[in-house]
């Protein structure tokens, strides 16, 4: 929970809970479970929860009819104002019970095969709780932006006219070299950043030998 920046922890307890062992497991974020509130009821611990999320793999007619995948939970969240949101998750041997998921106003599923369908209780709260933080933290992170047709071709036509400069090519003409770069720089699947960091380099390699770089953009390859 909280390498994924959340700390607010609820325990419905089914027996007493053993101090000194979640002490261990909890590892670094031991002040997560030392401020977690302990409740004697799950409709006690979801009463002021603008949105209850039950995380199960099952389906059927007393449980929910359809389920979320995570990521589509994590978007949920994120377009939500104020308020709190609830994720429930049941024991490691059961789940959530019938009862336990009519407290939700949604399901949560996570796929997977249907050889081993479960799993293990902090794979799917990781799980989870990964997919909120990367929805609630999309704003923060650099998106990947790809480059265009007009910008490959302007990054291939930056490496031929720099590798003409310094005396490259003598059997291979520039425009068969400028397919081969487009070729494979276009399955390469190109950032706007990559690209350009790409031309700046040929760019050097060109002033490097030339002392000038290379010929104006207007240049054919």
């Amino acid at each position: 929970m909280k390498s994924m920046g959340i700390t607010s922890l609820g325990i419905v307890p089914e027996e007493l809970l053993d101090p000194t062992q979640a002490r261990t497991l909890a590892h670094n974020a031991t002040d997560v479970l030392e401020h977690a509130m302990i409740y004697s009821s799950l409709a006690d611990a979801v009463t002021d929860a603008v949105l209850v999320a039950g995380t199960t793999r099952r389906r059927g007619r007393n449980r929910k009819y359809f389920s979320v995948f995570p990521e589509q939970l994590g978007e949920r969240i994120a377009s939500l104002g104020a308020g709190t949101v609830a994720v429930l998750f049941g024991n490691e041997e059961t789940g959530l019970t019938d009862e336990e998921l009519s407290l939700c106003h949604l399901a949560v599923n996570i796929p997977a095969a249907a050889e081993l369908p479960s799993l293990n209780l902090s794979h799917a709260v990781q799980i989870v709780c990964y997919e909120i933080f990367r929805a609630r933290s999309v704003g923060h992170f650099t998106p990947f932006a790809p480059v265009s047709v007009a910008e490959l071709d302007a990054l291939v036509s930056i490496i031929t006219r720099s590798l003409k400069r310094i005396g490259f090519f003598h059997l291979v003409g520039p425009e068969q070299m400028a397919v081969f770069f487009k070729d494979i720089l276009g399955r390469a699947g190109l950032s706007v950043n990559e690209a350009k960091r790409l031309g700046v380099t040929f760019r050097k390699i060109a002033g490097l030998i030339t002392k000038r770089g290379i010929d104006p953009e207007s240049s054919p390859p």
